[in-house]
């Protein structure tokens, strides 16, 4: 009875010390901390790691280790504590691979631009084979490329420029185009800030000021644009566009667009790809000390007037300026077209300069056309507004409205 308790005695006596690593889910060639911890201590001359793939460290209790290949690997530790306890802990850790390449679009032709992104990478710089016999580059994380031929292709991609001791592949088919294909095409843009508008009146370092373009297109590719702030580059986008009618992007709010210089700013959005044949309109926002009052001018209800498809009447009208220095033009045009076009566009023109356009769903007889300027100042005087409506949904598109005005 004594040995017993004795044996009890011994067995109370003893501690056990703990193990953790993170990440938690670590993945080839990812840097993995581990910590020992022991109540007593860890004495460090006196731990020796062995992490299960034939590699050891010593005379350390917090360790960094990667992992060459995924699997399960059983990680132990013999050490001794401050109190002459020799210990001996062990773990099992699970190191997967979830590097990845995916492409758009997924069923990919000849002569076609294909997006390759390489998912879940480490770094920005990858060395990318396209398996066509072109040259291996040193790209960021997606990548642009177009095979010449129809074949089965292994695009592979690897880490740190060619660095890494991993190479993540996968298999593209590319095919002969067949039938008829939309080319890319952008068929208008419309800018407006976040109150929905073409022009919007903010304080001195004013934040969360954002730029949208709501872009109509045709066919599919990558939209490659930046946005600029008083002709000066803001923020560069890249944007894959799938077979659609519609997107939206915006100028982002971090950071916003400068509000720390107090006056009128303009805002646009250049188009790089695909090219676009008409001028992309300019919004504007003026920054003051205090929120101050942009004038209105309003133009009396128009009446909307149907074209016979090969000429406009055309009225022409006078607007009297405002004595202050920036106002809007704003008004509404009642639409008295018989038919119902789906798509119509909007667009204002000062002089030969497009200042506005806006999308319009859905024209129906009697549902009216509200219009407005972005900011403008009175240096405009002399000039001419053009206000004119465009049927889109023919080729090429129709005009169904125009009125000019005289601006005194």
């Amino acid at each position: 009875m004594k040995k017993i308790i004795f044996l009890i005695l011994i067995f109370a006596n003893l501690s056990f010390g703990t193990i953790t690593y993170n990440p938690q889910m670590p993945n080839v060639e990812q840097e993995i901390t581990f910590n020992l911890t022991h109540p007593d201590g860890v004495y460090p001359p006196s731990v020796f790691w062995d992490f299960g793939d034939g590699s050891t460290a010593s005379s350390n209790s917090t360790v960094l280790k990667s992992y060459l290949t995924s699997g399960n690997f059983t990680v132990s530790v013999n050490y001794r504590t401050l109190k002459e306890q020799n210990v001996t802990e062990s773990i099992t850790i699970n190191v997967t691979e979830r590097r990845r390449i995916s492409f758009f679009p997924t069923n990919p032709t000849v002569n076609r631009d294909i997006v390759f992104t390489a998912e879940s990478f480490f770094s920005n710089d990858i060395l990318w084979d396209f398996g066509d016999g072109s040259s291996p580059q040193c790209l960021q994380r997606q990548a642009v490329h177009r095979y010449d031929e129809p074949g089965r292709y292994r695009v592979s991609a690897i880490d740190w420029c060619g660095k890494s001791v991993a190479s993540i592949g996968t298999y593209v088919n590319v095919s002969e185009e067949k039938g008829p294909r939309a080319p890319f095409k952008i068929s208008f843009i419309e800018l407006k800030f976040d109150n929905g508008k073409p022009y919007k009146n903010v304080v001195k370092d004013s934040e969360d000021l954002v730029a949208y373009a709501n872009i109509k297109y045709e066919g599919s590719g990558i939209l490659i644009a930046q946005w600029e702030a008083d002709g000066v580059l803001f923020k560069q986008v890249q944007k894959v566009l799938p077979y659609a009618e519609y997107t939206t992007i915006d100028s982002g709010k971090i950071p916003s667009l400068p509000t720390n210089i107090v006056g009128m700013h303009n805002v646009t959005l250049k188009i790089i790809q695909p090219e676009v044949e008409y001028p992309i309109p300019v919004i504007r926002y003026y920054v003051s000390l205090k929120k101050e009052k942009i004038e209105d001018i309003t133009i009396p209800e128009i009446e909307g007037k149907t074209a016979d498809g090969k000429e406009v009447q055309i009225k022409e009208n006078t607007i009297n300026l405002q004595k202050t220095d920036y106002f809007i033009i704003k008004g509404k045009i009642k639409n008295k077209i018989k038919e119902e076009i789906k798509y119509a566009v909007l667009r204002i023109f000062l002089n030969d300069k497009l200042i506005q356009q806006n999308i319009i769903k859905d024209l129906k007889e009697g549902k009216d056309i509200e219009f407005a300027t972005s900011i403008l100042n009175k240096k405009i005087s002399g000039g001419k507004l053009y206000i004119t409506v465009y049927d889109i949904t023919t080729k090429p598109p129709k005009l169904i409205f125009f009125e000019r005005y005289f601006l005194k």
